[in-house]
């Protein structure tokens, strides 16, 4: 599990992708407690001082663990933060900034919300999670965050019902 964690970091996006595929997957087959205790891992990942890679493979194991059923309803309080800093993700860089596939990737996150949590289970989320989709959706510079975030936005309103609109 290390090794796939670590994976998360990597310079390449296929390293990135495949690592948070394997860890959707061999948490999957771990018991419970352990399969928390890779989510406690993953959630680690996103601090000020990790890289944009690190957000962006942290963002992409979220999305697989949510998609899977593997997030507990109990760790959406410590994750849609998260998850909303990664939706406004952008560092300056010399003359350019970075963060694009981050908030892409976040979209993902909240497109796997949806089809993964009852309305019920998400609703103490769902305003906010409806406003930084909105947001992005309206303003990202990038074309691709807009149209994510559109479709994570449709995703919610179409499978949480109570989404605001």
């Amino acid at each position: 599990i290390e090794a796939l964690l670590n994976g998360l970091r990597d310079k390449d996006t296929v390293v990135r992708w495949s690592a948070a595929k394997g860890v959707g997957r061999v948490t999957d087959r771990l018991p419970q407690d352990f399969g928390d205790q890779v989510v406690e891992s993953v959630l680690s990942m996103f601090t000020p001082v990790e890289s944009d890679e690190a957000w962006h493979g942290g963002c992409l194991a979220l999305a697989e663990l949510a998609r899977r059923g593997l997030l507990l309803p109990h760790r959406l309080d410590a994750v849609v933060p998260v998850v909303l800093l990664a939706l406004k993700y952008d560092v300056r860089k010399g003359a350019s900034s970075v963060g694009a596939h981050v908030r892409d990737a976040a979209c993902y996150v909240c497109w796997a919300f949806a089809r993964a949590y009852a309305p019920e289970v998400m609703a103490g989320h769902i305003l906010a999670v409806a406003k930084a989709l909105s947001a992005v959706a309206v303003f990202d510079r990038e074309v691709n965050c807009r149209r994510a975030a559109s479709a994570a936005f449709q995703e919610n309103v179409g499978r949480q019902g109570s989404f605001p609109n």
